[in-house]
């Protein structure tokens, strides 16, 4: 009886940890011709009205072949979108960003 009711426990934890996981996330990055941004949104059925932590890496590349990862992080609340936790400027020289791409991260409570 006692395990049958850890193993619930476990995994009504779980799902929800999965749900709060899944509520908010990062998309992008994308480019408008001169800035490029990683953009957050939050489900806006969160009833606990707590902001969500992300903390993402991006790979961004350069005109002149260099490749390096910078962090992103910033907050989100239940019910935004396009909230922009990551920018850069094009500048179109040698360091002109080519590219951007989310390598890891996540958001959390």
């Amino acid at each position: 009886m006692i395990k049958s009711t850890v193993a619930l426990f476990v995994i009504a934890s779980s799902l929800f940890t999965a749900a709060a996981w899944a509520a908010a996330q990062c998309d992008g990055p994308t480019s408008d011709g001169n800035i490029w941004n990683l953009t957050c949104a939050a489900d806006a059925s969160d009833e606990t009205g707590d902001d969500y932590q992300c903390d993402y890496f991006i790979s961004v590349s350069t005109a002149n072949g260099m490749t390096e990862e910078q962090e992103a992080t910033g907050s989100v609340s239940p019910g935004q979108s396009n909230v922009v936790i990551w920018s850069t400027a094009d500048y179109g020289d040698d360091s002109r960003v080519t590219g951007a791409s989310i390598v890891r991260g996540s958001c959390s409570r």
